[in-house]
């Protein structure tokens, strides 16, 4: 697998520092699965940053005018998403992708509750997507939070999936008032039989996930976040402590993984 060089067909703001990139032609995308995740860095950059960063994949549309579209959702907070942030179209991108484990295929059998922080929205909006596709919409809740109403973008495209939608927000600007994990907290108390908890989002938002589905003896996956220098497994830069073996490593055994599998803070005797 070699990276490609794209030009941004757009850059869409979606609210303060939070913006979609919208590529075209971009087959090699096709089949990408809810969690996946690409390599990007931009010509333009020189040396400086010299090393890709990694972003999940928030959509992937097959069958336009213009072959196969993706879009990458950012939001500013470091310099390569900085310089992103004022892309213009044509800028030239090099992807490498799709890489990276998914999150397990939505299913009748199995009710699935996503728990999405910032830009951890990505890869839980292409699931909800992929739940419409399989007319499983009513099988899928997703918990969605941030700091206040402006950190919550997309809201009108993860409406029409037809999945139910818990927003919070901890200044209490949209939705309950708190972290989305409170709300996930509250909803799972009220539940008989815990559903599969699915999540992206921070690490600390990460740690609180796995505690809840510690003490709710719910399946959880999580897409974690690492420092990835490759994305293929080559560096070794983002080993996670795992069960069974030392490590293993965010962008090649990952970014999703099973609860089960890992160890370190995320382990059940670190959770309570």
């Amino acid at each position: 697998m070699d990276y490609v060089v794209v030009p941004l067909a757009d850059r869409i703001v979606l609210g303060p520092g939070s913006f979609l990139l919208v590529f075209e032609n971009t087959g090699f995308l096709d089949g990408t699965r809810p969690g996946q995740f690409v390599m990007l860095r931009a010509r333009a950059w020189g040396s400086d940053p010299l090393l890709p960063r990694a972003f999940s994949l928030c959509e992937v549309r097959r069958g336009g005018p213009r072959g196969t579209e993706a879009d990458i959702l950012v939001k500013a907070t470091g310099k390569a998403s900085r310089l992103l942030e004022h892309a213009l179209p044509g800028a030239e991108l090099s992807l490498l992708g799709p890489l990276g484990t998914s999150f397990p295929e939505p299913s009748p059998d199995r009710v699935d509750w996503l728990v999405a922080g910032g830009v951890g929205l990505a890869p839980l909006y292409m699931h909800a997507l992929r739940a419409q596709e399989l007319g499983l919409a009513g099988q899928v809740t997703l918990f969605y939070g941030g700091r206040s109403a402006a950190d919550l973008v997309l809201l009108d495209r993860i409406a029409a999936t037809g999945c139910e939608l818990v927003l919070a927000t901890e200044d209490g600007t949209r939705g309950a008032r708190g972290r989305v994990t409170d709300a996930l907290e509250r909803a799972l108390s009220a539940r008989a039989a815990p559903p599969t908890l699915l999540a992206c989002g921070p690490d600390p938002m990460l740690l609180a996930v796995a505690r809840i589905a510690h003490g709710s003896r719910a399946p959880c996956h999580l897409s974690l976040e690492g420092e990835m220098a490759c994305g293929v497994g080559v560096c070794l830069a983002c080993a996670v402590p795992c069960r069974g073996r030392p490590f293993r490593y965010t962008c090649a055994d990952g970014p999703v993984l099973s609860l089960d599998e890992l160890a370190g803070p995320y382990a059940a005797e670190a959770a309570q």
